[in-house]
């Protein structure tokens, strides 16, 4: 698998460029907002954090704006693109990074809660809301203003189950958006240390490889100074950035059998052409 590295000076292709992050008040997040930033972007961010957004509001006070927004909520969302583009005039990048989890327990699944007589619970779909439904609404909005201008981890289900989904959407745009120049990458953190993490999960990590929110804002924005990049999803794991699409696709052969790899292969290329 591919090995990328970003050089310091490749930063500076970022000056002047207009970059959206979603859970920008926070987190791998607001690294992102700062590291693009300092190296001359115009940035827009949105958050459900108040709080932490007018804090990095004070810390920015040009060339960013910041905006409540909950990604789950379409009108939110559509408000936010229409402000940034009115304040800005163009839109170059867009990182869907907000995202939330939940750890959850089979327990919670327990059939007593039926045989004893109670009504069984509508389950949470929040983080359903937030990671996958969120994903495609600044998706929808990142495509119609550009034209206008991998691993299990139990027990957080719903949120593997959220992060699968945003997989398969980026793995359909990726053949369908490049006519419209546009590419659509991929960031994949592996554990990174942000509020997001229990102390009892640090405790459990222990020693192996860990990100920081910057190791992950900086493979983000690797993919803006190298904009010949598209289809890519690049794991992040103790701040090293690996390609790791490309060897499915090689290998492909191997693990499909090479007659249903040859089919399937041409059954998606009818579907795209």
């Amino acid at each position: 698998m591919a090995e990328y590295l970003l050089r310091d000076e490749d930063l500076q292709d970022l000056r002047g460029k207009v970059i959206i992050v979603t859970g920008g008040a926070t987190g791998i997040g607001r690294a992102l907002v700062q590291l693009a930033h300092d190296h001359g972007a115009k940035v827009a961010a949105c958050d459900v954090n108040i709080e932490a957004g007018k804090e990095l509001e004070q810390q920015l006070p040009t060339d960013f704006l910041f905006k409540k927004c909950d990604v789950s909520i379409w009108k939110d969302v559509i408000e936010f693109f229409q402000e940034t583009y009115q304040r800005f005039g163009t839109i170059d990048t867009v990182f869907s990074n907000a995202a939330i989890n939940k750890v959850e327990s089979l327990d919670d699944l327990d059939a007593t809660d039926i045989t004893d007589g109670e009504e069984l619970q509508e389950p949470d779909l929040s983080v359903l809301k937030v990671n996958m439904f969120g994903t495609w609404y600044v998706t929808r909005c990142a495509i119609h203003f550009f034209l206008a201008s991998y691993f299990d981890t139990p027990p957080l289900y719903t949120y593997c189950a959220s992060k699968a989904g945003v997989l398969g959407l980026f793995r359909a745009l990726r053949t369908q958006t490049v006519k419209y120049n546009i590419s659509v990458n991929m960031i994949a953190p592996w554990m990174t240390l942000t509020d997001m993490v229990t102390d009892h999960v640090k405790k459990v990590w222990g020693d192996l490889p860990a990100n920081t929110p910057l190791d992950v804002a900086k493979a983000s924005l690797l993919c803006v100074v190298r904009p010949e990049i598209n289809g890519k999803a690049f794991l992040i794991n103790g701040g090293r950035f690996t390609e790791v699409e490309d060897k499915l696709d090689e290998t492909q052969a191997v693990w499909l059998g090479s007659e249903l790899d040859k089919n399937m292969r041409e059954g998606q290329r009818r579907l795209i052409d």
